[in-house]
């Protein structure tokens, strides 16, 4: 089949739009970057961090929005965009972009440990709080990263105020030593957390990702969406469509996804080949692409 008559879809999708059913469903179940304006905002943000020069107070970020709303695969995509280098006339490695998960609670020595697994370095045995610091400092002072980015920041309010103080203490001193600017990522619960620290909120620029509205922006993402997907006949996303996949979804990232690719690998299956405003208008249907909640 001539992939030049898949002209709905992006370029890249056009000759896997050819591909048989099978192959099909398995690339729209795989994980994909789609861009969108929010997105492209917050790549920006990271963009600019990134090429922020060294001094004494660096300005930081907080990416903050809802369980689901595509906070991690943006700063994985930016991870993606700025990978590591091995630079031969140092014999060192280079890397742009370091992103480590929160641990469970505000506790400093699981954190140096992460930060140290995060670059490749062995985890040396006994460690003190003190050695484990001053290893993880010598090292990032190394390989001269651009950023850190800190994901599930709001896993800090699982400790106490004591131990989150000292926690956004050592995140503090990390920042000022390395030069660097921190971005922290997480839920509504990551602001409050960073909020028992002056110093340190003062120098962060919060960046919502709140829940889809039923608007240009909206009708952007759908359109992206359904552009990347390998469906061989257009599909029909009338307002009355969008506004249903907002009721559905609750406008959050990760659900508009999971249902909008189920209703693709359903149209495939049926042979239908597009989206249609009918299915997403059957309530029963839908709720059982999107399944019960635990």
């Amino acid at each position: 089949m001539m992939t030049e008559a898949f002209s709905h879809l992006f370029p890249a999708s056009r000759p896997i739009a050819a591909l048989s059913a099978d192959e099909r469903i398995r690339r729209i179940r795989a994980d994909r970057w789609i861009n969108y304006p929010r997105a492209e905002q917050a790549l920006q943000k990271l963009e600019a961090l990134l090429a922020f020069p060294p001094r004494a107070r660096m300005p930081n970020l907080l990416i903050v929005g809802a369980s689901g709303m595509g906070k991690t695969m943006i700063v994985e995509k930016f991870a993606r965009d700025h990978p590591s280098q091995f630079d031969t006339v140092t014999g060192r490695m280079h890397m742009p972009v370091i992103a480590v998960q929160m641990v469970p609670g505000p506790d400093e020595a699981r954190f140096y440990k992460r930060l140290l697994a995060a670059i490749g370095a062995p985890e040396p045995p006994r460690a003190t709080l003190s050695v484990l610091e001053s290893l993880t400092l010598r090292l990032l002072s190394e390989i001269r990263p651009g950023l850190l980015v800190i994901d599930e920041v709001h896993s800090l309010q699982a400790g106490t105020v004591r131990e989150q103080t000292r926690f956004l203490n050592m995140l503090r001193f990390l920042g000022n030593e390395l030069r660097i600017p921190l971005v922290c990522v997480g839920t509504q619960q990551a602001r409050n957390a960073l909020r028992t620290d002056d110093q340190l909120v003062r120098r962060f620029e919060a960046f919502a990702l709140p829940p889809w509205q039923n608007d240009e922006d909206f009708g952007g993402l759908i359109g992206s969406l359904q552009r990347s997907l390998p469906l061989r006949q257009p599909s029909e996303f009338a307002d009355a469509t969008l506004k249903r996949l907002i009721e559905v979804t609750g406008g959050i990232t990760a659900g508009i996804f999971s249902l909008v690719s189920a209703l693709a690998i359903a149209a495939i299956e049926s042979g239908e080949e597009r989206i249609t405003p009918s299915a997403v208008a059957d309530k029963r249907s839908v709720l059982a692409l999107v399944g019960e909640p635990v």
